[in-house]
């Protein structure tokens, strides 16, 4: 199924038009809303993060910085010289075990800022010294229906990190540019303006044990790590509670595939390697994924500034 709509989404107005893919929706619940996104406890958080579409939450995994530390020690070992997520490896046995563990940890500390929830994927992200390790401006892949509902991306890292250890930079209301479907081998919609994003993101220097909560549409991006010691992070992907999981395949130019997934998806699932037979497919959709442009950065800054 599949609608031709302006691309005007979330405040930014884009000149043109694309053809986005209507996605089905959860069934109502007898007498209840579905909670197709996380929630935050405190209103005036959540005020903040529908914004800015990230909010950083000071000391708030604190507790949990030594127990994940030793964890990764014991199931993981050193940290490789470059980026790594634990999600690259092709070992399914250790992607169950740390994504099982880091939750066991993060559950209850999430529980204590967001409800309406479910967990997607745990996973430790790493930077060694390497002057070449860049996270360029980019988002995360589409893990939701994001008409109705949205996913999020709890960041905590297991140090202190700043410019010179990669710290993550965000666009602030970058959570609200034009649709964009993001998942395996489609194109990066942000590729003709990386330079320009990256020059309007904020930097966010963090403490150990410190909270990033970002929208998985925030478009983010992080510097090389340039200490000794390795950039050692845990990230928690987070869908609402009522929420289906889902992933996107390039099929074609202005076509793309639509999967139904569970959580065991991204442990079966080697980056690179093709789709697990958990993944089923549900249908193709027409859609070009926009080619973003300055003019679409300034009207996201115009916005901010109505």
């Amino acid at each position: 199924m599949r609608d031709t709509i302006p691309a005007a989404l979330g405040g930014l107005a884009v000149r043109r038009s694309v053809t986005v893919p209507v996605l089905d929706h959860l069934d109502p619940m007898q007498g209840e809303r579905p909670r197709l996104r996380p929630r935050f406890v405190d209103p005036s958080v959540q005020e903040r993060f529908d914004r800015d579409g990230y909010v950083v939450l000071r000391a708030t995994a604190k507790a949990a910085v030594r127990p994940l530390r030793r964890l990764h020690h014991r199931l993981v070992g050193s940290a490789p010289d470059s980026f790594h997520s634990t999600l690259y490896t092709a070992d399914r046995d250790l992607k169950q075990e740390v994504d099982r563990q880091i939750f066991e940890v993060m559950e209850p500390i999430i529980g204590t800022f967001l409800v309406d929830h479910q967990p997607l994927l745990a996973n430790y992200v790493t930077k060694g010294r390497d002057p070449e390790a860049t996270m360029p401006p980019h988002q995360d892949w589409t893990f939701v229906d994001e008409h109705a509902g949205a996913s999020y991306n709890v960041w905590v890292p297991l140090v202190d990190v700043d410019h010179r250890s990669g710290a993550i930079s965000v666009l602030p209301g970058g959570h609200r540019i034009p649709f964009t479907i993001r998942g395996t081998e489609t194109p990066n919609a942000f590729a003709d303006i990386e330079d320009e994003a990256a020059r309007r993101m904020v930097e966010l220097p963090m403490r150990a044990g410190d909270v990033l909560v970002h929208d998985h549409r925030m478009l983010h991006a992080s510097p090389p790590n340039r200490r000794r010691r390795p950039r050692l992070a845990v990230a928690c992907a987070l869908i609402g509670a009522d929420a289906r999981p889902i992933h996107f395949r390039q099929r074609g130019e202005g076509e793309v595939e639509r999967f139904a997934i569970e959580r065991d998806f991204f442990t079966e699932h080697t980056f690179g390697a093709d789709l697990p037979p958990c993944a089923v497919a549900t249908g193709t959709v027409a859609f070009a994924q926009p080619a973003l442009t300055t003019e679409d950065l300034a009207l996201l800054a115009s916005d901010d500034d109505a």
